[in-house]
């Protein structure tokens, strides 16, 4: 299995952060029962909220932070893929450098929050294809007769469309 790189919106991480946490939480509610115990409901599971921290290295290490930042102030919604994770529309809430910048290292750390709402954030959780292998995004494309710009939009994911990994999954509209 090849380790894809993270990816928001139209960035690609040049190397991995050196640390994510992907938490999950459910929403949990303690009702009072008047002359009685408290019982307790389960509302569901909370938004994910990503964090992470990484270094960027190298001559080009100002710059690169640049383009993240360029991103992040962006605002609006987008599709975070993660390595091991699902793609899932999120919003890039906080950015910050640690420590000073170095000649040749800026390390830096970020928070990704889940977006409740995917209708307002104009991606859609259609139906998903499974590719076989060997396939492009071109042929996936004509297969569901829709166009590859449109599988683009819903797929910003995907890094290689001349090439889908057995097992890879596209969106669909």
């Amino acid at each position: 299995m090849s380790l894809q790189p993270m990816s928001y919106k139209n960035y690609i991480w040049p190397f991995n952060p050196e640390k994510v946490e992907v938490n999950y939480v459910r929403n949990i509610r303690e009702i009072g029962i008047p002359q009685s115990n408290s019982v307790l409901q389960d509302l569901g599971r909370a938004m994910r909220v990503v964090t992470g921290r990484g270094e960027f290295v190298g001559s080009d290490c100002m710059t690169e932070f640049a383009r993240l930042s360029n991103v992040f102030a962006e605002g609006n919604f987008g599709m975070l893929r993660l390595t091991k994770e699902e793609s899932f529309p999120a919003v890039f809430s906080t950015l910050k450098m640690v420590g000073e910048a170095q000649p040749d290292c800026v390390t830096y750390e970020f928070t990704f929050v889940e977006s409740a709402d995917t209708a307002e954030s104009g991606y859609t959780t259609g139906t998903v294809y499974v590719c076989t292998g060997g396939e492009t995004l071109w042929s996936v494309a004509n297969s569901f007769k829709t166009t590859v710009d449109r599988l683009k939009a819903l797929n910003p994911m995907i890094q290689w469309p001349n090439f889908l990994e057995s097992g890879q999954k596209v969106v669909l509209p």
